[in-house]
Parts: structure tokens; C-alpha cells; sequence
């Protein structure tokens, strides 16, 4: 600051040097009177300088500030962004779920990948995050690729956004969690497989719950067995399987609810019949299943409802609200709303009278105080 200053009165004086010779003589008197240049020229000069060096220093001093202003500001986001309902550490990536709408915020040098789902990044401007698996610059907003590593760049807070109803990401380093108050199809889903209904399958992340895939015939069957409490009778079949196109892994599964009359499959080539397995299901198709469950039948010469407008007749009986048959109807079905739906559905009431929870318990398939017990912690409020 010392030097600015002194660097500033060096160059006014010498201005006022130059002025002082042009302004101090006359034609007659050329010369520089003593008078004049200490009652004028000295004081004027000073006082030039002296506003001139307040106003250089003035500037530097504004510059200063709004760097520190800027600075606090971005710590103040930082501690506040922090400052979530989750986060903290971690050494390396630590997959969690989390649902539509939740806020991941990465500190400087932090990193996300998104395992499953979809989710945007942003940052203020001034800011970067780099892709690692690609070495280039992500723009703010953009959608994450899966299985692509993201690193927040220097003095950069970078939100991961979830757009769809469920997602899978892993965070490492600093980070925290701003949670939404969107329907929580994890929290549901767990639900369900902490009563032993819903067991996922063997993917590797996400607790195997797979919840953003869609559903397939054989899930959805399956299902349906552990709903009607026929699991373990449909395990215990040793038959052999009556369609060419099932795997082993599943075929008891089929074997009985074939023997049962619950499924008669996709239709026949020559003599041979065809269960069509993994093929995806329809959230109607599902809901056939559910009603069924719940005692009601789309057969015989009387039937509760027909199977291509099970969801209009789920909602006329009472199964399903107003809120979930628009939702069932517009959007995706995925395994998130098979959780959902088979979770409500304990609380629906059978034909012949109770809810399912109370049918399953009385048949020895649900303990029902473990199932009340588990209801209790479940926060999410269903959709109207």
C-alpha cells in the first residue's frame, strides 16, 4: 500500500511541477515567486495528492473487500450446503439410494457417480466440474452418465440433482444430503423385504433392490405367490415345468402357479408352451395379480373384473386411491411402484373380508407384530 502511495505523490508532483512553471510567471515576470509556490502551488499540490492517493487507495481497498466478500460468500454457501440432512466423509465411494428430487452437494475435490437412475449436475458460474472417465468439462445442468466419476473443481460446491423416482449414487470425499419430500419408493421397498417379501435380485449396488428397472413377468409372479402366502409351497414343487422358456433358477415358481391355474402363459408353438419370462409387465397386468391376491377373479361366469381394466376396477374397489390409479395410468412402472403397490396392498381388504396383512398372518406366512412394527418406521405418506 506504501508503494502505491508513494508512486502516486512522485507522479503529482511532477505534474504540478509542469503546472506551476506554465501557470506560476508571466510575459513581464517569468520566473516562479516564493510567495506563489508556498501559499499555492505547495498546498494545491498536496491537496491534489493526498485525493488522489485516497482514491487509488480507495479502489484497492474496494477490490480487496469484495475478494473477501466473495470468499466468505463461498464459504458461507459451502458451510450451509454442508450443512444437510446427511453427509459427511467418505474415503473412497460409497453407494447410497436416495429419491426424486434429493440434493447431493460435492465440495472442492469431492466425487459422484451415479450407479442407477438419472440425476443432473450444476454449479455456480465461476465454478467447474470435470468428467474423469472422459477428461472434459461438464456444463452446469447437464445429466450424469452412469458409471462416469465427477470431480468437483477448485472454490466449486456441485449439486447432483435425482430426477428419477429412485437413484443410485456414490459420493466420496466431503458431501451432503438435502433430502425432498417426494415419495420415498426406497424406504417402501425396504419395507417389504424387511418383512420377506421383496428380495431383490443379485445386482451388485443398491441393495440388489433394482427398483429403477422395469418389472418382468417372472417378478411380477413371484410376487404375487409371496402375496397370496405361496412362496414356500411354490419352492417345494419338484415337477417339472410345463414351458420350454423358463430357467432353472425359477421354474418351481412356474411349475406351481401353472398347476394352480394362475398363469397359463404367452400362448403355444406347435405342442410346445412359452412363459415368456422377461418380459416386462404393465402396472394393469401387476394389479391383476393384486386383486387376485385380495381374493377377487377375472374368470368363470362371474367375474370381479376383467383383466384389461384392472386398474379403473382396482379403484373402484378401494385398493387403490385416486392419486396412485392417475400415477399408474401416466407414468412408468417401474419395480419402484411394484414395492409401492404390493406395500399398500397389505392394508387393502379381501372379498371375503379383512386385509391381506390379516389374511397372511392367520395363514402363518406374516408375523404380524414384526409387520406392524416395521409399518410403524416407515415415515412416507401415501399418495392421495
Amino acid at each position: 500500500m506504501r508503494r502505491i502511495a508513494a508512486a502516486l505523490l512522485a507522479m503529482l508532483l511532477l505534474a504540478g511541477c509542469v503546472a506551476a512553471v506554465a501557470a506560476g510567471g508571466s510575459s513581464s515576470d517569468p520566473l516562479l515567486t516564493q510567495s506563489y509556490i508556498t501559499n499555492t502551488y505547495i498546498p494545491e499540490t498536496v491537496a491534489q495528492a493526498d485525493k488522489e492517493i485516497q482514491s487509488g487507495l480507495g479502489k484497492v481497498y474496494d477490490d480487496a473487500l469484495d475478494e473477501l466478500k466473495a470468499q466468505a460468500e463461498l464459504y458461507q454457501a459451502r458451510a450451509n450446503a454442508l450443512a444437510g440432512e446427511g453427509g459427511g466423509y467418505a474415503a473412497s465411494f460409497t453407494e447410497q439410494r436416495f429419491k426424486h428430487g434429493d440434493v447431493i452437494t460435492l465440495d472442492t475435490g469431492s466425487s459422484g457417480m451415479l450407479l442407477a437412475g438419472s440425476a443432473t449436475i450444476s454449479y455456480a458460474s465461476g465454478g467447474g466440474v470435470v468428467d474423469m472417465t472422459t477428461a472434459a468439462d461438464v456444463a452446469s445442468g447437464a445429466a450424469m452418465t452412469a458409471q462416469h466419476r465427477y470431480l468437483a473443481a477448485e472454490n466449486t460446491l456441485c449439486q447432483l440433482t435425482v430426477t428419477s423416482d429412485t437413484a443410485v449414487l456414490a459420493p466420496q470425499g466431503f458431501y451432503s444430503v438435502v433430502k425432498s419430500d417426494a415419495t420415498d419408493y426406497n424406504e417402501l421397498a425396504n419395507a417389504l423385504k424387511e418383512m420377506g417379501l421383496f428380495k431383490g435380485g443379485d445386482t451388485a449396488y443398491g441393495d440388489g433392490l433394482m427398483l429403477e428397472n422395469a418389472p418382468t413377468r417372472i417378478e411380477g409372479l413371484i410376487m404375487f405367490l409371496r402375496l397370496l402366502g405361496e412362496e414356500q409351497a411354490a419352492l417345494a414343487t419338484t415337477e417339472p415345468c410345463p414351458f420350454v422358456d423358463v430357467p432353472a433358477w425359477c421354474q418351481s415358481y412356474v411349475t406351481y402357479a401353472y398347476a394352480k391355474g394362475y398363469t397359463k402363459g404367452v400362448g403355444a408353438d406347435s405342442e410346445e408352451l412359452y412363459f415368456a419370462p422377461y418380459v416386462t409387465i404393465t402396472s394393469g397386468e401387476y394389479m391383476t395379480f393384486v386383486l387376485r391376491a385380495l381374493g377377487y377373479q377375472d374368470s368363470g361366469s362371474n367375474p370381479d373384473f376383467q383383466w384389461d381394466s384392472a386398474l379403473l376396477r382396482s379403484l373402484e374397489l378401494g385398493c387403490i386411491t385416486d392419486g396412485e390409479y392417475k400415477l399408474l395410468v401416466e407414468e412408468p412402472f417401474l419395480r419402484a411402484q411394484v414395492a409401492y403397490v404390493s406395500y399398500y396392498a397389505l392394508d387393502a381388504k379381501m372379498k371375503s373380508g379383512g386385509t391381506l396383512l390379516s389374511h397372511l398372518a392367520s395363514a402363518g406366512t406374516l408375523d404380524s407384530a414384526k409387520v406392524k412394527k416395521v409399518q410403524a418406521g416407515v415415515v412416507t405418506e401415501r399418495i392421495a
